[in-house]
């Protein structure tokens, strides 16, 4: 199908560029296009009705493509966290292996710790990703019951090795993977059960661009029967309640039916797209934010790629060092052009700053962003 630039046409401050009122070029929540919110204002339908029943069939027949699985993709009322913490409380027992990568990869440790589990952390120099080898050594010294990883680290643009990870984890018979892809999910392929994934959540502000609230999860049936002997699981984020209600087409708790329905019109525009031209938009976006870095780099302009080696640079977010180590003076004359451009997140902070190029942008739209950043640039 043919996709339009996001605001492309609109003229703001200075005969510059600008995306509708405010062009969201962050990491999340991602600009949305018109259509979606307009998708939400159907008439509310009875969510034990058979019309709910057909809503659901249809939703978790197209996310299993992008989740890479025949299991059901369980939709979750809440924010990506909520389904982290679904794989943590039903996927865990005692001692948990998280690969750190970023603050999120942070956030996934932090969660199971407060969940009573012992952690143990490999974690990264920012830009950089752990090394095989690390894990594979580690897993041999210790008896953990499962690993923690984030596909595309948000906070610092990196993309880990999902496939290699899940391939020294699956040589632990009783060692689960769980894989936070709320960033990577409709922006770059995943086959959870190719590659022998146990939990794979996301969210739906990211690469699906729709308005936050709604979380996914599909999971293995290694981790359903995991779940069975596990006590603390709760009551909302039970994935026994969640595969009992997905056997009859349902939710074990009242949806957000509104976000279902634009769910399922977005779910429909990416099956138009295709999955395939959805992933070369992301990597088209990425390559180019990273080659104008390297030339806003080479031109003295005080930038450069937090990612280090190319092919672990996320498709849907890049990170990039601020001119003089700040991002404050970037993020404000951006915001006076009308783009909204990402601050850093630990352990950068404001070092950094973020372009968050997934969902449906495309490479025009993040062109034209990228000529009005390198003006600002010069400007300063």
């Amino acid at each position: 199908m043919s996709w339009r630039v996001l605001g492309g046409g609109v003229i703001g401050i200075n005969g510059l560029p600008v995306i509708g009122a405010g062009p969201l070029f962050v990491p999340g929540p991602i600009e949305v296009r018109p259509e979606i919110p307009e998708a939400t204002r159907p008439p509310m339908i009875f969510h034990r009705s058979p019309a709910m029943e057909e809503l659901m069939r249809r939703v978790t027949a197209r996310l299993a493509p992008i989740f890479g699985t025949r299991r059901p993709v369980h939709v979750v009322t809440g924010s990506g966290t909520s389904a982290m913490e679904l794989a943590i409380r039903n996927g865990t027992r005692r001692k948990v292996l998280s690969i750190v990568h970023g603050d999120f990869g942070e956030r996934f440790a932090r969660m199971a710790e407060a969940c009573g589990r012992n952690v143990v952390r490999l974690a990264a120099e920012p830009g950089d990703v752990i090394a095989l080898d690390a894990v594979r050594r580690t897993l041999d010294d210790g008896e953990f019951d499962a690993v923690t990883a984030t596909h595309s680290e948000t906070a610092v643009g990196v993309l880990a090795d999902i496939a290699g990870i899940a391939a020294i984890v699956r040589k632990h018979a009783d060692t689960l993977l769980l894989v936070d892809a709320v960033s990577s999910a409709a922006a770059t392929p995943f086959e959870m059960d190719r590659w022998g994934v146990d939990a794979v959540v996301s969210a739906s502000q990211k690469a699906l661009a729709l308005p936050p609230g709604l979380a996914f999860a599909a999971v293995s049936e290694r981790l359903v029967e995991r779940a069975k002997s596990v006590k603390d699981r709760g009551v909302y984020l039970d994935v026994l309640r969640y595969e009992e209600s997905a056997a009859k087409s349902q939710s074990p708790t009242t949806p957000a039916l509104s976000l279902l329905f634009a769910l399922d019109r977005q779910l429909a525009d990416i099956e138009l797209e295709t999955l395939d031209a959805r992933y070369a938009r992301h990597a088209a976006m990425s390559a180019m934010c990273a080659a104008w870095v390297s030339r806003a780099e080479a031109a003295s302009l005080g930038v450069s790629v937090v990612a280090r080696a190319a092919e672990h640079r996320s498709p849907s977010v890049t990170c990039i060092r601020a001119p003089g180590g700040s991002n404050v003076e970037v993020l404000r004359r951006m915001r006076e052009q009308g783009f909204e451009l990402g601050g850093g997140q630990p352990p950068l902070g404001k070092t950094t700053f973020r372009v968050g190029h997934m969902g449906d942008h495309t490479v025009a739209g993040v062109e034209a962003m990228l000529e009005v950043l390198e003006r600002v640039l010069r400007a300063m």
